[in-house]
């Protein structure tokens, strides 16, 4: 079977044809205005998301008034994954911006697990991938400087040749570094100015320094 995360471009709503049936035939495309809930904290678990485009939180209100903000999900992130086994969602999630999310029945997606061992796996391998951003996102905000919240980010969820696309608009992706997007805005020309890194587009890839001084 194909790794899942191979099918999981921001952008696409197609699933792979390695998906079991039931789950490809019930994935739906559900589209959300900025504001909007995706579900509410007790109601019934019907559903996992799989972020398409935008930008997506998942929030506690707290009895004296205060909401805080459990994690901020963008393209590629998942939904309510770890509602799968209870019944109600444990928090609500809020769509930041417009945005776009296919929808797994969590029964259907149940059922898969259990009787396809090769997608039980694959299931698996994506969800350890993404705790693996979740901490690096966390730990990123421990940093106290912009700079070194863009290049930690760079560096962590690079691709191979250490290019990497923003999930979404610069605006939502200062949002999960934690910074506001003027401030985003100026790092990263300031950065270009340095030569640390080269933007072509909305692609950013770090310059890498040799011991010589020059730069690959």
């Amino acid at each position: 079977m194909a790794d899942l995360s191979d099918a999981l471009t921001p952008g696409s709503v197609s699933c792979a044809p390695t998906w079991p049936d039931a789950l490809r035939e019930s994935a739906r495309l559900c589209r959300y205005e900025a504001n909007t809930y995706v579900f509410k904290r007790g109601q019934r678990v019907e559903s996992v998301y799989l972020i398409q485009t935008g930008q997506v939180l998942l929030r506690r209100d707290e009895a004296h008034g205060e909401s805080i903000t459990l994690q901020t999900g963008g393209p590629g992130d998942f939904l309510a994954e770890a509602s799968l086994f209870s019944s109600h969602y444990h928090c609500d999630a809020f769509s930041g911006s417009a945005s776009e999310l296919l929808a797994f029945p969590a029964k259907t997606l149940l059922s898969c697990l259990q009787r396809d061992a090769g997608f039980a796996i694959d299931w698996i391998r994506l969800l350890s991938r993404q705790l693996v951003r979740t901490r690096a996102r966390a730990e990123r905000l421990t940093l106290r400087s912009p700079r070194e919240r863009v290049l930690h980010c760079l560096r962590l969820e690079g691709d191979d040749q250490g290019r990497f696309k923003p999930p979404g608009t610069l605006m939502q992706w200062a949002s999960t570094l934690g910074i506001a997007h003027e401030t985003l805005y100026r790092t990263l020309a300031q950065l270009e100015h340095d030569g640390t890194i080269v933007r072509d587009g909305v692609e950013i890839r770090e310059v890498s320094r040799r011991g010589d001084g020059t730069t690959t």
